[in-house]
């Protein structure tokens, strides 16, 4: 099958799944009141309805920005596994993830800053990965090496995984505890209109990066001395990678918590359908991680309902089997 009936088929499941999501959460909608509630957002002055302000001001921005993790999370695994040649390797390699965590448990049980109100949680998240970040960057120094950026990234995952539980362990209320590890298993529960435009900014941009560097990204396949021996100037592009993916990690984990499996399938994903190339993979982390990031939010909607369970538990149950199937099948000549 030619990549442009790939991409053509991909696109037509990403429309319906678009549509369909915005019918399932607490309560069904029929897809008449979907398009009733999206023709009142256009025009000003029809009376909306409690079920049109649950599509335009509860699911339609959870939607969206549903859409902006999965392709987020994808990319963001798929310029760690370039960039340390590791299939293993996710967007959560470098230790940004535990930095957010430790930074929005802190907010969440030891109360954050008064002034900062609503706005707690998030930019305590963003502070944590940046000196998560920031300290990997420093330990790394002028080294170009994969292997020490994932072991150093491991040793700062464990630092901050365990600062996070001191914290958790210190709470006074049992509350404190649920919201802390509900936020750190995942939700896009709470997502509103104002929480889009950054992040579609940060997301849009990381993509034009990945397209602009796609054919610096190919020679870095073949490894760092090869590269440099092609005139490719190794360590500012991996510190350029590593930077761009942390500020894009940062950004979304802030928002929606710790979501697991994501970046590390979608990429191995891609390159079964469209093949090695960034080109095509870009597009195809981007489609596919957008499909599964919308199912995996609704099922975590609609299996419980009203009940929501946290998405980090969807993406972690439905990707460990198929990363598994992928490796079996990917690796079964071997040994």
């Amino acid at each position: 099958m030619q990549t442009s009936v790939k991409v053509f088929v991909l696109c037509l499941i990403l429309c319906i799944s678009l549509v369909t999501a915005l019918q399932f959460g607490a309560k069904f909608i029929s897809l008449d009141q979907i398009i009733s509630a999206l023709m009142s957002m256009i025009d000003a002055n029809t009376t909306a309805s409690m079920t049109d302000t649950i599509i335009t001001d509860i699911r339609l921005p959870r939607l969206i920005y549903s859409v902006l993790t999965g392709i987020g999370l994808s990319l963001v695994g798929l310029l760690m596994q370039t960039v340390t040649r590791n299939a293993l390797a996710d967007p959560y390699v470098l230790g940004v993830s535990s930095g957010a965590s430790t930074g929005a448990v802190f907010a969440i049980i030891m109360g954050g800053l008064p002034f900062l109100g609503q706005y707690n949680t998030p930019i305590f998240a963003a502070l944590g990965a940046a000196l998560s970040i920031i300290l990997v960057l420093l330990c790394v120094g002028k080294s170009n090496s994969p292997v020490k950026l994932i072991l150093i990234g491991m040793g700062m995952t464990g630092i901050f995984s365990a600062l996070t539980m001191m914290i958790i362990y210190g709470a006074k209320h049992e509350a404190q505890v649920r919201s802390a590890m509900f936020w750190l298993l995942g939700s896009f529960a709470g997502i509103q209109w104002q929480d889009l435009p950054l992040s579609a900014i940060i997301v849009a941009l990381f993509c034009l990066f990945i397209y602009i560097y796609k054919q610096d990204l190919d020679v870095l396949l073949l490894g760092n001395q090869e590269a440099a021996n092609m005139g490719l100037s190794v360590k500012t592009l991996q510190l350029s990678i590593v930077i761009t993916s942390s500020i894009v990690i940062a950004t979304l984990v802030s928002k929606v918590g710790v979501v697991g499996f994501i970046g590390l399938i979608i990429p191995h994903l891609a390159r079964i359908t469209g093949g090695p190339k960034h080109k095509n993979t870009l597009i195809f982390s981007m489609l596919i991680g957008s499909i599964v990031m919308i199912w995996s939010d609704v099922l975590s909607r609609a299996l419980y309902s009203p009940e929501e369970i946290p998405i980090g538990v969807l993406t972690s149950l439905l990707g460990a089997p198929l990363f598994i199937w992928i490796i079996m099948k990917r690796y079964k000549n071997i040994g």
